[in-house]
C-alpha cells in the first residue's frame, strides 16, 4: 500500500503531486522527487529553491539528496548556485556515479556535464529573497529560517525513498551546510523498516543524528509516532546536557506499511500526507517538549 508524507504545509502540493504518481502505481523516488521540483520552483517558498534565503554573499546556493531504501544507495549536492532541482542533481548522482556527495562548483560542473540546464541569477533570486537580505544585512541580524522540504514516500511494491532540498539559512556563511544532504542525520530510509526526514536547525539535527536513529527504532519494534517522538525528546535533551540550547528540531516518520507520524521540540510543525482512503491532508503536530517554555 502507497503513503507519501513530506514537511510543512507548503509540502501540500509535494504530496499532492506524489499521491497522482503512487495512485498510477508509479515508484516512490519519482514521486518524492518530482513533488520536491514543485517547490524547489515555487518562489513563495522561502526556505527553499526559487525565491529562497541567500547567503552572506548575496548567494543563492542550494542544498539536496535523495535516498533509494532498497539498496541504500544515496545521491546527494551542496552549495549549488544557477540551477533550478538541484534534488534531480542529487538523483544523478546517486544513479549516474559511484559517488554520494558532490559539492559546490564540482556539482555544477556535474550538472552541466549531464545536461541539466542552468537557470540565471535574476530568474532563482526573486526581488522578495533580495529585500530579505538586504534588511537583514542592515540590522546586522544572525542567521535565521531553517525549513527543509523532507519527501517519504512508499510505492505498492514496498520500496521506500526519501528526497530532500533547502536554501539553507538566511545570512549563513557562504560554503556552510547543513543536514539536509547528510545521510543519517538529514535523511535515512530503509525499504521493510522505515525512513525518516528532518528539519531544523541542522547543526542540532546533525549533532544527534535524528533520521538514522528513527529508522532504527521501527527496526527494533517501534511504531513510526513512538520512533519520532523518542528521538526528537532525546535530542533536544542530549544537546541540554551537553550545555548546548536547542534550536528547532522536527522530524517525519513513515513505516514499512506506510503509518506517518511527526514530532517536534517546539509549537507549529505540520506535515502533508497522504494514503489509500486519505486525501493530501495537514497535519499539526503537538510538540513532546517545548523549547521555548524551557527559555521562560
Amino acid at each position: 500500500m502507497w503513503s507519501i508524507i513530506a514537511t510543512w504545509s507548503f509540502s501540500l502540493q509535494c504530496v499532492e503531486k506524489g499521491e497522482t504518481i503512487l495512485k498510477s502505481g508509479g515508484r516512490a523516488l519519482d514521486a518524492a522527487e518530482m513533488g520536491v521540483r514543485l517547490v524547489e520552483s515555487d518562489p513563495a517558498v522561502d526556505c527553499v529553491g526559487r525565491g529562497g534565503y541567500l547567503n552572506a554573499d548575496g548567494e543563492l546556493a542550494l542544498d539536496a539528496a535523495v535516498m533509494c531504501g532498497d539498496t541504500l544507495k544515496t545521491g546527494a549536492v551542496a552549495c549549488v548556485r544557477g540551477f533550478e532541482h538541484p534534488v534531480s542533481i542529487a538523483r544523478a548522482v546517486m544513479e549516474k556515479t559511484k559517488h554520494s556527495i558532490l559539492v559546490g562548483p564540482y556539482a555544477e560542473a556535474f550538472a552541466r556535464q549531464i545536461g541539466f540546464a542552468e537557470a540565471p541569477p535574476e530568474y532563482m533570486i526573486t526581488e522578495t529573497a533580495r529585500r530579505k537580505y538586504e534588511e537583514e544585512k542592515r540590522r546586522r541580524g544572525k542567521p535565521s529560517g531553517h525549513d527543509t522540504i523532507g519527501c517519504l514516500a512508499l510505492d505498492d511494491a514496498g520500496s521506500l525513498c526519501v528526497a530532500t532540498s533547502t536554501c539553507g539559512s538566511n545570512l549563513r556563511l557562504p560554503g556552510r551546510v547543513g543536514d539536509t544532504p547528510i545521510i543519517g542525520s538529514g535523511f535515512y530510509v530503509q525499504s521493510g523498516v522505515g525512513g525518516a526526514a528532518a528539519t531544523g536547525l541542522g547543526e542540532d539535527i546533525m549533532r544527534t543524528c535524528c533520521s538514522f536513529r528513527a529508522v532504527d527504532l521501527m527496526r527494533g519494534g517501534m511504531s513510526a509516532q513512538e520512533a519520532a517522538d523518542t528521538v526528537v525528546f532525546t535530542a533536544h535533551n542530549t544537546l541540554r546536557q551537553c550545555g548546548l540550547k536547542p534550536d528547532c528540531i522536527a522530524l517525519i516518520v513513515i513505516d514499512a506499511r506506510g503509518n506517518c507520524a511527526g514530532a517536534s521540540n517546539h509549537k507549529g510543525f505540520v506535515y502533508a500526507c497522504a494514503r489509500p482512503g486519505e486525501s493530501p491532508r495537514i497535519v499539526s503536530v503537538d510538540p513532546v517538549i517545548d523549547k521555548d517554555e524551557q527559555e521562560d
